[in-house]
């Protein structure tokens, strides 16, 4: 099993290439909006370190969001082209459930976080059960108050995790029982939980936005007038 992983929700890409649930090799590099024109190069180093083709791909690893829209709608573009000409399947992850595996090891809740401005962000909260991570509470469109009051209602340790938690960390709580992490997320944590992998294929993956764009909330406010 050769496996391509492909993650780019949140301004970082990360691309790693698997062989029976062992690293090949992997390319970890920030992008904000040039993500379109090195994604495709970025694979393509990635399987030359690896030394294989992507004829010897046997399935694609993608996130689905959420994120940024223009990010996800490029990854779930790219993985979809090549579940669709070298007839692989494709496996989905969420960006969130990604960024959590950064804190799998820990017995905390594990909160990760994407801003989406407003004082909102796209987060969830997770905590190990077993060899997974299972929600909390789900993964959705939150404002920071509503995210926080939560936290606080489980009086337990707790730890916000990824790279938007520094920007937003005088909105967030900050107590004894609270710790971060700002890494970033790795393609290659896939395999803490990679049999736990949502199956899809090239016509069924849709990315997960959580909320609606800009454009659609206007003409929903525009009807409602």
């Amino acid at each position: 099993m050769v496996s391509l992983v492909v993650e780019a929700s949140n301004s970082f890409l990360s691309v790693a290439c698997l062989k029976n649930n062992k690293v090949l090799a992997e390319r970890n590099i920030s992008c904000s909006n040039n993500l379109s024109s090195i994604i495709l190069a970025e694979i393509d180093r990635c399987l030359n370190m690896a030394d294989v083709t992507k004829k010897d791909l046997t399935e694609i690893i993608s996130s689905k969001g959420p994120g940024s829209y223009t990010a996800i709608r490029v990854v779930a573009a790219v993985c979809k082209t090549f579940s669709y000409t070298l007839k692989i399947p494709i496996k989905v992850i969420s960006s969130l459930k990604l960024q959590a595996l950064v804190e799998y090891e820990s017995n905390k809740l594990i909160v990760p976080i994407i801003d989406a401005r407003r004082d909102s962000v796209f987060g969830a909260i997770y905590k190990r059960e077993g060899d997974d991570l299972v929600e909390v509470l789900e993964e959705s469109y939150y404002t920071l108050v509503e995210l926080n009051d939560f936290i606080l209602s489980q009086d337990i340790p707790t730890i916000y995790v990824g790279k938007d938690v520094e920007k937003l960390s005088e909105k967030l709580l900050n107590n004894t029982l609270i710790s971060i992490n700002t890494n970033d997320i790795k393609a290659v944590d896939i395999l803490k939980i990679y049999d736990y992998l949502e199956k899809s294929d090239c016509f069924n993956m849709t990315p997960q936005y959580l909320r609606k764009t800009e454009a659609e909330r206007e003409l929903k406010n525009d009807k409602s007038k």
